[in-house]
């Protein structure tokens, strides 16, 4: 598998990501356009929520002073649906 191979499969796992609701949708910029990724190395591929592009993302996170924040684990059951859905395409395991 090539580089470009595995783009191809992160792109597909962020469409079925946004597909799963798991991603606060509110206007759609922090599901369509903040989440990306980039080559760190040639076998290290970053995945990361682009906070100049989403700058409050780090409040959708936060646990609310009055009530319970419904998407306050979002970012970890997104990054975790991501890591799922690539180990399955490529046959890998998440260690």
């Amino acid at each position: 598998m090539n580089k470009s191979d595995f783009e191809n499969i992160f792109i597909d796992a962020v469409n079925a990501l946004r597909k799963s609701r798991i991603v606060p949708i509110d206007t759609g910029n922090l599901a369509y356009n903040a989440i990306k990724a980039n080559w760190a190395s040639d076998k290290q591929y970053n995945i990361y929520i682009d906070s100049t592009v989403a700058p409050y993302a780090k409040y959708t996170i936060e646990a609310w002073k009055d009530g319970t924040n419904p998407n306050e684990d979002w970012l970890y059951r997104a990054f975790m649906f991501v890591a799922r859905y690539i180990s399955k395409r490529i046959g890998g395991e998440i260690g």
